[in-house]
Formats: C-alpha cells, structure tokens, sequence
C-alpha cells in the first residue's frame, strides 16, 4: 500500500506538470536587466530592471557619456567622452569601451584616434555604429565585429552632441550644441550636404517610424523643433519650458517624452497635436529615457539623485526608485540569452 501510495503521488504530480522544467511549469526565464553608465563614477552598471538591485558595478574609462548594445546584444560599446559636459574645454577622451555582458568585464576598446570627446553612438540594422567627436567634429562609421573606424565624415557644426540616422542609412543629422545648427550628412557620399539653422543648444532626437519629421530639443531655446527630414528645414517650432535635453517616441509614435534638464522635470506632448498633455517634476538633472518592455512606463534618470525613476503612462506618476552610482544617464533595457 505505501509504494502503491508512492507512485500514484509521483503520477499525479507528473501530471499536473508540478516541479521544474515539467510541462505546464517551464523554466523561468532570464530576469531583464537595466543598463545604464555612471558619469562621476567612472562605471557601467548592471542592475536587475524588477528589483533596481545593481548586480555588477564595471569600471570604464574617464567620463562615460553613451552607450548602445552590438548587433549580438552580447557587447555594449560605451564612449568615453572623458569630460563632464560640452561646455568644458578639456580635449577629452579618444576611446570606446567595449563590455562582455556575459563575462561583465571590460573586452577591450577602440580608439577614435585624433578625433576627441566621442558622445553619441547608434546602431542601425547594418550592424554599424554611428558616432559622434566634439574635437575635431566628425561622424564615424564603426565597425563593432572588426572594431576599428571604417569611415571618418567631417562635420561644419559646433560640438556635434547627438546623432540621429535615417534607418536605411542613406543621411544622418548631427546635433550641434555649439553652434545652433543641424548638420546634413549625405552617408552614401559620406560628406556633409547641407546645414540648418536651429537656435538654441540642439541635443536630444526623436522621430515616428514612418521617419516624416524628426524632434529635436533645444536645450538653450527652450523649443522643440520639428524639422522636414526631406527637404532639411524648420517646419516648427513647440515652445517647451525647463531646458529640453532628450526625447523618447512612444512605440505607437502617439507621444513624445520629454527630460527638461533646467526644470527637473518629465513632460508628455501629443505628438500630433503638439499639446503638453502632463507634467512632472523633482527629478534632478533629468536625462536619459527609456521605454519599459510593457510599453505603458518609463524609466528616466534622475542624474544629480543618483536614481532612475520608472514613471507610468499617461499620467507621470512614480512607479519605482532605483538608486545608483553617481549621476547615471542613457538607459538600456537588456535580457541575457538563455
């Protein structure tokens, strides 16, 4: 009767697909993790996204500014801008880290040579990255798989900051904080073929799918100015108070979020109607953005908090507080491959 006992409990929990890894109970799967670098401390952090616990705090270069994943998700590629802010003097730093996230350990770097203060970097679906040099201004093309520059295109503008690029990789517009302008970069022809007049600080970009219009945030202007990617043109201007840094589409390209550095605040626009549609404030330096895999919050560094906040949709209210390492800034939600 006791083994009889014994093997009709083990059937039944077989059957119920109790225990791991039996049907009906799968493995759970990798955690998400929140990625994000540490200006003032000199580090890129790898905290879990559901708890905000940092699991691996790796030290970088002098100064890291941006980062973007590599086309395997396995690398992120960091620049090393090596000085705090654009206006600063300092020549800088001339390198990109590049971090396993694997191993969570630096596995080398690429350097950008005479061309100092790398800041933005993008990757399109060639697999190339896209980056920006303050000193001298340039684009490069760089290869992530080789590591080394492939191609170097002067840029007119001023400390060109931020970079964003047509998804067929045929033109980029470089945000020139020093200037007031927009540089026109032909990628095929690898030259710069226009410029345009923006006023202000131009930071931030941001743009729907269909690529129609393209955002930009002037820092200094307080506007958001919406520029014809076609014909290269101011086609409007939003007015847009607290200092506008950077800028976040919505996934179903219905709203643009806004991080007011000067205001340390958040704003929510109607990206069709230009309307301000909610307001929030108290989180210092606000800066890098992005989406929640769920798509109804955000997350937001607060950079002088030493935090980043996940906020909801539509109505800004404060869901969650990680804290971090000193003055975190880009945000990049990653999930580790089983």
């Amino acid at each position: 009767m006791i083994i009889q006992r014994v093997i009709c409990t083990a059937v039944l929990f077989a059957l119920c697909g109790c225990g791991r890894g039996m049907p009906g109970h799968p493995e759970p799967g990798p955690r998400p993790k929140l990625l994000t670098v540490h200006k003032l401390a000199d580090s890129f952090g790898i905290y879990d996204m559901d708890s905000g616990v940092l699991e691996t705090e790796i030290p970088t270069s002098v100064k890291p500014h941006e980062f973007a994943l590599g086309p395997d998700a396995r690398y992120a590629f960091i620049t090393d801008y090596g000085v705090d802010t654009y206006t600063d003097e300092g020549e800088g730093g001339n390198t990109i880290t590049i971090i396993d996230l694997h191993a969570r350990k630096v596995d080398g770097t690429i350097s950008t040579g005479e061309y100092r203060r790398p800041h933005a970097i993008e990757l399109l679906p060639s697999g190339l990255f896209y980056v920006t040099t303050e000193k001298p201004a340039a684009l490069h093309v760089v290869d992530p798989k080789a590591r080394k520059v492939l191609h170097t295109i002067p840029v007119e503008g001023q400390l060109p900051h931020m970079v964003y690029v047509k998804h067929d990789e045929s033109k980029a517009w470089t945000a020139d904080s020093g200037s007031g302008t927009v540089s026109v970069i032909d990628l095929k022809a690898r030259k710069q073929i226009g410029t345009i007049e923006t006023g202000g600080v131009p930071m931030g970009f941001a743009a729907p799918k269909d690529e129609s219009e393209l955002f930009l945030a002037t820092r200094e202007g307080n506007e958001i100015v919406v520029l014809d990617p076609r014909a290269d043109t101011v086609k409007e201007r939003i007015t847009m108070p607290g200092r506008p840094g950077r800028l976040l589409m919505s996934p179903d390209g219905k709203s643009l979020l806004v991080a007011c550095i000067g205001s340390d605040e958040a704003v929510l626009l109607d990206a069709s109607t230009r309307k301000e549609l909610a307001r929030a404030g108290q989180f210092k330096r606000a800066e890098g953005m992005a989406m929640h895999p769920a798509g109804q919050s955000f997350f937001l560094a607060a950079q002088m908090d030493n935090r980043i906040v996940r906020l909801s949709l539509p109505d800004l209210k404060v869901m969650q507080k990680i804290e971090t390492k000193a003055k975190p800034d880009p945000i990049v939600i990653w999930t580790p491959a089983r």
